[in-house]
């Protein structure tokens, strides 16, 4: 029933009050019919059993997401093409060929009736250690883009994640506003039964109506949450944003975290992102050492075979070297070289504020991993049990006129509210555990409840 059904009935209860009038006594203000009818809740959400959706674990998820993902297939892609640079630098230019005809006659325009001709192949030879180096700016270049692929694939995993954690508790809120619906109708019936025996009011037939509007008016909500995170996620997956997903495990409890200490060393010495900052450490010092060698000459070699019609041919040979620090190109030179210093500076002072940002990071989702885990099983201990209690001995109560409709609601709208934050803090724990995993960059030691991961060459050759 969609929700302009549900306001249809409200408007029904009021116009059959209205037609009857208060002197037909409390069965004429009700519409005909099972009341318990009036108060169903349509289906909604992106989950389609009827189509035979797979399960989607989370493992499933990810292996899916690493071998599938666009932005990790380009990366990979691009790191393929980087690793074919070093063999570019190293490599000789091509060799030069000359043809020349020499004393040309001014009055004639064949070339054969001159008296000589020269044909020359030459070299140019990079100065000593010049082209080693190249190739090591080049192969740090790889090594970057090799770094690019985990920190990217480490993104997509706490991505996938954190989506399928916000898909998984859109649905499970789905089913608690349902299991809710059900209990609604169950005191919309007592409600009803009461009212028809002159022991309850109109109004109390009326609060059940409207507090299902309710559900109806936070499942549009949900629906919209779920869809879109089926999209996110489809996306990640690298398929089209409307296929379904089946059923989603369950979030997970227990489990305890390592110590913060221990994830703080873990992080700096496994994390993609420090280990980028310090492969750029290395590139940068690759490129200083390359440019100074430019000061360095370089030479060229050349040698000929010269025909001379009538004479006897001979062979020509030259050799050559430049000047780099000549006056007019050192200053160019030593730019070069600063720039590079200034690089290599400026990439140290990247790592160290890369490491206080992967510290402050594991640390904030360690604590936020703690806090949902305890505020999880508070709920699941005391407050959850001890809501249900209550609207348990609030029903009874009421159905034994010694309470009140509405505060039977409240205490429903409490119970409702209890559970969907059990269920949020279960997710938030997995979201912060997902942070956490970011965080530290690689699979935590044993005591944690996560299954084994990929480290970084196995993010790499995915």
């Amino acid at each position: 029933m969609r929700i302009s059904t549900v306001i249809s009935v409200v408007w029904l209860i009021s116009q059959s009050t209205a037609l009857a009038g208060p002197s037909q006594g409390p069965a004429a203000a009700l519409p005909a019919g099972d009341g318990s009818a009036r108060l169903t809740l349509p289906r909604t959400g992106g989950q389609d059993t009827s189509s035979g959706a797979r399960p989607l674990s989370v493992q499933d998820a990810l292996d899916q997401a690493l071998a599938r993902n666009p932005r990790l297939i380009a990366l990979r892609r691009q790191f393929e093409a980087m690793q074919l640079r070093p063999a570019q630098a190293r490599a000789l230019m091509p060799p030069s060929f000359e043809a020349q005809i020499w004393q040309w006659p001014v009055d004639t325009l064949n070339p054969l009736n001159t008296n000589m001709y020269m044909f020359t192949i030459g070299q140019a030879l990079p100065g000593r250690g010049k082209r080693a180096l190249r190739a090591t700016v080049a192969e740090k270049d790889a090594e970057l883009s090799l770094a690019a692929i985990a920190v990217e694939a480490r993104d997509v995993i706490d991505e996938v994640k954190r989506v399928y954690a916000d898909l998984s508790l859109a649905r499970r809120e789905v089913e608690i506003h349902h299991g809710t619906a059900d209990l609604l109708r169950q005191f919309a019936d007592v409600s009803e039964a009461k009212y028809v025996t002159a022991r309850g009011s109109q109004q109390d037939v009326l609060k059940a109506v409207v507090e299902l509007s309710r559900l109806h008016e936070h499942l549009v909500t949900l629906d919209e949450r779920e869809r879109l995170a089926l999209a996110r996620l489809n996306t990640l997956l690298d398929r089209p944003t409307e296929s379904p997903v089946g059923h989603l495990a369950d979030p997970r409890e227990d489990g305890t975290l390592p110590a913060l200490a221990t994830l703080q060393r873990l992080a700096i010495d496994h994390q993609p992102s420090l280990l980028a900052a310090r492969l750029a450490i290395e590139h940068t010092e690759a490129r200083v050492a390359a440019e100074r060698q430019e000061h360095k000459p370089d030479f060229f070699v050349k040698g000929g075979y010269m025909l001379m019609p009538g004479q006897s041919d001979s062979w020509t040979a030259m050799a050559g070297v430049t000047w780099p620090d000549a006056p007019w190109s050192r200053p160019g030179l030593d730019a070069r070289v600063a720039e590079a210093v200034a690089d290599r500076a400026t990439a140290r002072a990247r790592l160290s504020e890369v490491e206080n940002a992967i510290r402050l990071a594991v640390h904030e989702s360690y604590v936020r991993a703690n806090a949902a885990q305890e505020r999880a099983a508070l709920l699941r201990t005391s407050i959850v049990p001890l809501t249900e209690q209550v609207v348990a001995v609030s029903r009874v109560a009421y159905e034994a006129d010694q309470g009140d409709f509405l505060t039977l609601i409240d205490n429903q709208r409490v119970l409702l509210d209890t559970q969907l934050a059990y269920d949020s803090a279960l997710s938030d724990l997995e979201q912060a555990r997902a942070d956490l995993e970011r965080a530290v960059g690689t699979v935590l030691p044993p005591g944690s409840a996560h299954g084994v991961e990929p480290g970084v060459k196995e993010l790499v050759q995915r």
